[in-house]
């Protein structure tokens, strides 16, 4: 991502410094040399910038790819992603040039993130002992982003002319501002656990729930909704508080570079790639430490309420795997198996995968055993974009000459 940055900073520098004469060169031979040249010595910035004559207005679409990046697909070293995850999108959006080199556009998109943990590694010639955390880890997700923002865009090659006389080929950064709407969801099991195994021990159906898309931020699977008794109670036995719900809207900063063809008069095809900087660490609903599912409420609960039972397998899915799931991993697992924890909250018993982490300490002799997610960053997601662009058309250059 640094990279990128540091193309799109030499690319706008280049920009800014481009003679005009190059421009006139490349699209506007003699003509457009000997127009810049009686314009020395005159400075005509507003008046240039908002001409109505070179002004004109267009509508457009596209579909989008969309990659994430975060708790369960880890940001790489370098610019590249697991493809596998890659899911559409599609947007639209109305733009308006209003100068020589600037335009703007209002853009709407939907996009979809997915990533799981166990398709992520695999079991196979990847998996090995410094991976297997994760795999045991479990967890997966989908969102179906919304977002609306406001982009301006700075093209390498001028162009002073009516829309129909407008460069082949040009060149493009993208930055802006927006606002999303996201709702991270998880695939519900058929069950939830307290023996040692699949099948063994205390097993609560989740009825109707099973195998539905259910909404993470709902459930509060990091304790964002135990009642203000548990909280306390959580505080007091642990020694710290559960975050504070996520908010469904965030703001987000796309940054990025397009490449744009002339197809007709009217018609432009571009192809766009942008990071989305976000301000929140739960676009994955992953971001802080296991805690004691028994602040969920307590097995008597759970057995007469389908939603407790719910939040407590979504917050903590590390036990969702068979004997049979085990044995096909534990040569590349240095703690196979199950251990079985106490809640201190309530009369709840359940387990975790061995060498994962330990519910809100406890047992916890090594604090990065608890860890379940990574707040040092927030997530990102980039959007590789195809778009069709239909210019509305613009005014007529007054003083144009016909022949």
């Amino acid at each position: 991502m640094k990279r990128l940055l540091l193309v799109f900073s030499i690319i706008m520098s280049a920009a800014i410094i481009l003679p005009e004469s190059v421009d006139a060169q490349i699209f506007g031979g003699k003509n457009k040399r000997r127009k810049s040249s009686r314009k020395i010595g005159s400075f005509s910035g507003s008046k240039r910038l908002f001409n109505p004559e070179i002004s004109y207005y267009a509508l457009g679409g596209g579909i989008n790819a969309l990659n994430y990046f975060g708790e369960i697909a880890p940001r790489p070293t370098t610019f590249s992603t697991d493809v596998s995850f890659t899911r559409p999108g599609i947007n639209l959006f109305l733009k308006q040039k209003f100068g020589e080199r600037y335009s703007w556009k209002v853009n709407f998109m939907w996009g979809r993130l997915q990533a799981s943990d166990t398709e992520s590694v695999g079991v196979g010639a990847n998996f090995v002992q410094e991976n297997a955390n994760p795999y045991l880890r479990n967890l997966s997700f989908r969102n179906d982003i919304l977002e609306l923002s406001v982009q301006g865009q700075i093209d390498i090659f001028k162009h002073g002319g009516r829309f129909s006389s407008r460069p082949p080929l040009n060149i493009y950064g993208i930055f802006g501002a927006g606002i999303i709407y996201h709702d991270p969801k998880g695939q519900a099991p058929e069950n939830f656990y307290t023996g040692a195994f699949q099948g063994q021990g205390e097993t609560i159906s989740l009825g109707d729930y099973a195998g539905q898309w259910v909404s993470l931020r709902d459930l509060g699977t990091e304790g964002q909704f135990f009642n203000a008794e548990t909280k306390e109670a959580y505080k007091d036995t642990y020694g710290k508080d559960v975050p504070s719900p996520y908010s469904k809207f965030q703001l987000v900063i796309p940054v990025g570079l397009g490449a744009r063809y002339k197809l007709t008069n009217n018609l432009d095809i571009a192809l766009e790639i942008s990071y989305r900087h976000t301000f929140t660490d739960y676009l994955d609903d992953v971001s802080g430490e296991y805690v004691d599912l028994g602040g969920f409420g307590s097995l008597t609960d759970a057995q007469s309420d389908q939603s407790i039972a719910l939040a407590m397998a979504m917050s903590d899915r590390s036990n969702q795997f068979s004997q049979e799931d085990f044995n096909n991993i534990q040569e590349f697992v240095y703690v196979p198996g199950v251990d079985s924890y106490s809640s201190q909250l309530s009369e709840l018993v359940w387990s975790r995968a061995k060498g994962y982490g330990n519910a809100a300490g406890i047992g916890n002799d090594d604090p990065r055993k608890n860890i379940r997610g990574n707040q040092n960053d927030n997530d990102i997601y980039i959007v590789t974009n195809i778009s069709v662009t239909y210019i509305l058309g613009g005014g007529i250059v007054r003083g144009a000459k016909f022949r």
